[in-house]
């Protein structure tokens, strides 16, 4: 058996490869990618004497081919880990980022003392990652999942039918056109960078994350401004609406939007950097 055979050797071979290209995380990515391939452990990956066969070579350099070209390694392998559960995210479809998280607690917080049936909402659903998130904690509330691309809104009845919830429908449609019902919870991760700052992104995200999920094609705000401006029209009576805002250039804007166009109470919601990350209005 030569060296290359043995999986060990052939991802420290891959690994040698991708030191000193854009790839970040080379290790870490390449581990991951062929963990998945073989769907073993990260254990197994150095404990065991591994034999690869000419096809399993064939097919990894072919993933590995995706990863020289700083492709996502979320999108190679077609899914990720979000809130402990495993969602579907492939290409076309925007990658969930560990910060929105915080949005799942904001809300989980909010329904934790409910009692009554409630209706939520989430805009820009995307994967459905934060919708099936908080109805994977509270199964028995009403979710509604909007989105603008017919492949995220595909993926996200995949993810709902692989967590197996049955109380999630998703719709592919405009939320600034959205009419049907109003939310006890309206929750939206938007595109918030403005269509400038495109240019300067990483060429992993910039060139596989869908734009439309990264950018309003303006300066970032039409999102809060829409919702924050619509909130009586979108939000049932007692209700609350939480965005995810994001610490950039555009920060100010959105607190400016929030003091000039809201006539409701509203408070932000730190990270664990202290960052003001959701702003939670009621």
């Amino acid at each position: 058996m030569n060296d290359m055979s043995l999986l060990r050797d052939y991802l420290k071979s891959q690994i040698l490869k991708l030191e000193g290209t854009k790839v970040q995380e080379v290790k870490q990515k390449s581990e991951i990618l062929v963990q998945h391939f073989l769907s073993i452990s990260k254990s197994e990956l150095y404990l065991k004497d591994i034999p690869l066969s000419k096809k399993d070579i064939k097919n990894l350099n072919y993933l590995f081919s995706e990863l020289y070209q700083n492709k996502p390694i979320q999108h190679i392998i077609g899914e990720t880990y979000f809130y402990d559960s495993k969602f579907l995210t492939p290409h076309g479809v925007f990658i969930p980022r560990p910060e929105t998280e915080l949005l799942v607690d904001c809300a989980i917080e909010f329904l934790s003392n409910k009692k009554e049936r409630l209706q939520i909402i989430d805009f820009c659903t995307g994967s459905g990652c934060i919708l099936l998130s908080i109805a994977k904690q509270f199964p028995n509330h009403e979710y509604i999942g909007i989105d603008q691309s017919e492949i995220a809104i595909e993926t996200a009845k995949k993810n709902r039918d692989l967590l197996g919830l049955k109380n999630c429908t998703f719709f592919n449609e405009d939320i600034f056109k959205y009419k049907k019902s109003k939310a006890d919870l309206l929750l939206c991760n938007p595109p918030y960078l403005a269509y400038n700052e495109i240019d300067s992104l990483d060429s992993s995200v910039k060139n596989n994350d869908p734009l439309t999920a990264l950018t309003d094609f303006k300066d970032g705000t039409s999102f809060y401004k829409y919702l924050i401006q619509h909130f009586n029209q979108l939000v049932r009576k007692n209700g609350i609406m939480l965005l995810e805002i994001p610490f950039s250039s555009i920060t100010n804007d959105i607190i400016s939007i929030n003091k000039n166009f809201n006539s409701n109470k509203s408070i932000f919601c730190k990270d664990l950097e202290g960052k003001n990350r959701v702003i939670k209005i009621y």
